[in-house]
């Protein structure tokens, strides 16, 4: 089916998403064709590492609701907050009266995913969906879906029950205030309730950690990419002189991502190897700066 041609005053990019709210989407590949045109983003679709998820997989098993309850482990840099902007974009703009409530680990984090939105609706091909202007922490649409950013206290995380919640950094969270955030969302209007979770895990111990051993027993899945699952293509680039051959062994020849290689390579060149293991390989929190680096909490804790 095509496209109508737009009438005086619409745009192509206003039609086709009007287009899609009245057709729906077909597949997950049309679905992806169409963030990364209407958001012009480039989104991997593929992994490049053994057990690793991609970027693409968790947008579309999130849209489509494959998985309601999800958890995001990836790299900094690795597209994690810009993914979760981009779902919620969908949700609000494609779900009628879908509400949804972001909670980053600080004001700044939580405004950083609510900047991706807000950036969409002030372009002009998009103002149509708007009721009234894109506010500082409220957004509110024409299909009755809203938008609203929380502040880390206990008094914000225990208001009005919408059906999605986004919790962004979450290893920068108070476990008590996370803890509330998991009762927020509630089915409604059709909608079910879910929790979407994103951070790279950098603290040994810390919520994060805990997250992700306990995300089975409590029902969410993993999406998990490094670095590595969002570098650029490398074709071109002589492998054995590249010093990223140790972690890559030649598999960003599959890549297609958006990270620059140059800029992975400035990273790894940067941090101490603890760092780019955790942060940037998604490998396991780092240990800088205990006592007993061997602690094992099932083992030595009674």
């Amino acid at each position: 089916m095509a496209v109508p041609f737009p009438h005086p005053g619409q745009t192509l990019d206003s039609m086709l998403v009007e287009f899609h709210r009245k057709h729906g989407f077909k597949s997950p590949e049309q679905l992806l064709d169409f963030c990364e045109h209407i958001w012009g983003v480039k989104i991997p679709r593929q992994s490049v590492c053994p057990d690793h998820n991609c970027l693409s997989e968790y947008i579309t098993a999130a849209f489509f609701e494959d998985d309601l309850d999800c958890v995001c482990w990836a790299n900094r840099g690795g597209g994690k907050t810009m993914g979760g902007a981009l779902v919620t974009w969908l949700d609000s703009v494609f779900k009628e009266g879908c509400e949804t409530k972001v909670l980053g680990g600080s004001g700044e984090q939580s405004m950083k995913m609510y900047g991706h939105i807000k950036r969409t609706f002030l372009n002009q091909s998009f103002q149509h969906l708007m009721v009234g202007e894109a506010l500082k922490t409220y957004s509110e649409l024409n299909t009755g879906s809203t938008i609203q950013i929380l502040t880390a206290s206990s008094k914000s995380v225990r208001g009005p029950h919408p059906q999605k919640l986004k919790l962004d950094e979450i290893d920068e969270f108070d476990d008590k205030i996370y803890e509330a955030a998991l009762l927020i969302p509630s089915s409604a209007k059709g909608i079910s309730a879910s929790t979407h979770i994103y951070s790279t895990m950098h603290k040994s111990y810390g919520l994060m950690q805990r997250v992700i051993d306990e995300a089975h027993e409590r029902g969410f899945r993993i999406f998990k990419w490094c670095v590595l699952d969002v570098l650029e293509n490398c074709e071109g680039r002589n492998c054995s002189e590249c010093d990223l051959w140790e972690e890559c062994q030649g598999r960003a020849t599959n890549a297609s991502g958006f990270f620059r290689i140059d800029d992975a390579i400035k990273h790894k060149r940067k941090v101490s190897s603890s760092t780019w293991a955790s942060e940037m390989l998604c490998y396991e929190p780092s240990q800088e700066g205990l006592i007993y680096k061997e602690f094992d909490m099932a083992l030595h804790v009674i």
